[in-house]
């Protein structure tokens, strides 16, 4: 679930997309890597033949899992520190409140806009709210595996897949405001998700169904 669980994310978002006609994916991948080429002032690579196959089933999960160490610092400190130690006797509220802190301490990358760039003022209104939902959803992997490493591997994820993938499905069509990971579309599957978290009490150490 933490490892795979940006895959099922990303599907709704492109589902939501077309329907609601906020973004149009393109499937090949080639506009998002020659735009993110661009972007970093590089040129645009030569498209492999096979996109999906190299980068979504094996470069993207690959990556996430050799990243996962570099993720564990910064989830020690929100999901192994923090968010146990605000309300330890409401865990759904310190998810919330540790999902703003965590949100807000984004704010200078989304100011200079490194997720939004061309939502820099809206963005920092949705990236406390998608990071809120990551919070439950990170919380309850840490409470359900009794390991660091499980949020750590969410988190890793959700940059290494589901940003990376998002990105490389809209970059140059849509706005990243609504078809981002961790944008305004990404709040249904995973707005969903917590939703079956919160509601069936997994965020409460002592329910005997988190065993």
């Amino acid at each position: 679930m933490a490892w795979l669980l940006p895959l099922t994310v990303v599907a709704c978002i492109v589902i939501a997309a077309v329907l609601l006609r906020v973004g149009a994916p393109d499937f090949s991948l080639v506009r998002g890597l020659n735009y993110l080429a661009i972007s970093a002032g590089r040129m645009p690579p030569h498209a492999p033949s096979h996109p999906w196959l190299l980068i979504a089933a094996f470069a993207l999960p690959v990556n996430a899992i050799l990243a996962t160490p570099i993720l564990f610092g910064e989830e020690f400190g929100w999901r192994g520190y923090l968010q146990l130690r605000l309300f330890p006797d409401r865990p759904l509220r310190s998810a919330i409140v540790t999902g703003v802190i965590w949100g807000v301490w984004h704010y200078p990358l989304l100011l200079r806009g490194y997720d939004f760039p061309r939502n820099r003022l809206a963005g920092l209104i949705v990236f406390p709210v998608t990071t809120i939902l990551l919070s439950i959803i990170f919380g309850w992997l840490r409470l359900k595996t009794g390991s660091i490493w499980s949020a750590a591997l969410a988190h890793s994820a959700t940059n290494a897949i589901g940003m990376a993938l998002s990105l490389l499905l809209f970059s140059g069509d849509g706005s990243l405001l609504f078809v981002s990971y961790l944008g305004i579309l990404g709040w249904l599957p995973l707005g969903t998700f917590s939703a079956w978290i919160v509601l069936g009490g997994r965020l409460d150490p002592t329910n005997n169904g988190m065993v």
